[in-house]
């Protein structure tokens, strides 16, 4: 479905009934990868799921992204469809986009749940061979992204993505994520690079989270320091980590872990 928010028509989808769950995909995501938790999260909650700025069939106009701008689009949404207070869960991209919203509006926000996203604080970082990771990896999809080749972009970000066992026993699954992924056009995805690097450049103070919050990471995730998850979890008062037997795409990888985990926390803010 369509809706003008933020002066841009937004594509989002909207299941079930009671307590506000929102779901925010990754880059080069669309609300299509919740499709193994939404039929369980609608059974319990009112579950919106959507495409942000650059994916899916959201509006995109050219210009410059940020976070702090994801956020009020998410803000200006939730408005629109009369929603006035939600938890959010963002996985990888997406948990930075709904770690901002909580601090830009905390007053709706009754819970964070943030998964494989971990943001660094000034005493703890990456280790150098995940720095090195990161560094090589944003380049080369920056590179896919300025060719416009994007089946060659997906090859690449499915590959880090999942763990190298679930993609040798799972092929089929990686075979439709990989479609999902081609169901986007490309044309923002260099903008929607620069805001995510900002954003790693000017790490938020965490202690400013107000509401509870969960952190699910991978196990197998090439790209997550857990001692940077526990620094998190340190900084944010009534934080929870969870970590799952899985690569960094958990809820696609692990769903059935990963729903339990995140009905676990909904009813805790029940």
């Amino acid at each position: 479905m369509k809706i003008y928010a933020n002066e841009i028509k937004m594509n989002y989808e909207l299941t079930g009934k009671g307590i506000s769950l929102v779901l925010i995909h990754g880059f080069t995501d669309n609300l299509n990868m919740w499709y193994k938790q939404v039929p369980e999260f609608s059974k319990h909650y009112q579950v919106l799921t959507y495409d942000f700025r650059g994916h899916g069939q959201t509006e995109t106009p050219n210009g410059e992204f940020s976070m702090e701008l994801f956020a009020d689009d998410l803000y200006a949404l939730l408005k629109a469809l009369n929603i006035e207070n939600t938890c959010v869960l963002g996985y990888s991209m997406g948990g930075r986009i709904a770690l901002e919203f909580a601090l830009k509006y905390p007053e709706i926000t009754s819970g964070l749940i943030m998964a494989n996203m971990g943001v660094a604080g000034k005493e703890l970082k990456m280790s150098k061979e995940q720095a090195e990771l990161t560094g090589k990896h944003i380049r080369m999809v920056t590179r896919l992204c300025e060719s416009g080749d994007i089946d060659a972009l997906a090859d690449e970000l499915i590959g880090k993505s999942l763990s190298l066992e679930f993609q040798e026993r799972q092929p089929e699954i990686c075979e439709n994520y990989k479609k999902l992924k081609l169901q986007n056009d490309p044309k923002h995805y260099s903008s929607v690079i620069q805001a995510m690097i900002r954003a790693m450049g000017t790490p938020p103070d965490l202690s400013r989270v107000e509401c509870p919050v969960l952190l699910i990471a991978g196990e197998y995730d090439p790209f997550m320091n857990i001692e940077v998850l526990k620094g998190m979890e340190k900084e944010m008062s009534r934080t929870a980590l969870k970590i799952l037997g899985a690569g960094h795409a958990t809820a696609i990888e692990a769903p059935e872990a990963f729903n339990e985990v995140v009905l676990e926390f909904m009813k805790f803010l029940s």
